[in-house]
């Protein structure tokens, strides 16, 4: 039933699937970053740093950025469709989006990744 569902038959049920999926994904870190900070309770500079430099949580992290430019760009891109009836205008702004999620994540991925261990080079 559920991969009938997921095939050209059906073409929006993927889209809508992975919206859903990402939204949970998204929920997920939200609690768990909700519950670190009521523990842990960074206060200051230092303790915000320690507070982000597990391997673990860059990681979640990363995943939470990943998931957030595919809802973004499933659900934008829906509004586009919907409300920009000038294809050619619709074209220019979905590769600016495109463009605009891709520079997003490198960022993401560059802060989550490049300082795993050197709290230094930490823009202050």
């Amino acid at each position: 039933m559920v991969i009938e569902l997921l095939t050209k038959r059906y073409p929006g049920m993927r889209a809508w699937l992975m919206q859903r999926l990402t939204a949970l994904v998204m929920a997920i870190y939200s609690v768990m970053a909700l519950g670190r900070i009521l523990l842990e309770q960074p206060s200051d500079y230092e303790a915000w740093l320690s507070f982000s430099q597990p391997w673990w949580w860059r990681v979640a992290s990363l995943l939470f950025w990943i998931s957030l430019s595919i809802h973004a760009w499933l659900g934008i891109r829906d509004v586009f469709k919907d409300y920009v009836p000038n294809a050619s205008v619709r074209g220019l702004l979905l590769k600016l989006l495109v463009v605009m999620l891709w520079v997003y994540l490198a960022w993401a991925t560059w802060l989550f990744l490049a300082y795993a261990g050197s709290a230094d080079l930490v823009l202050r």
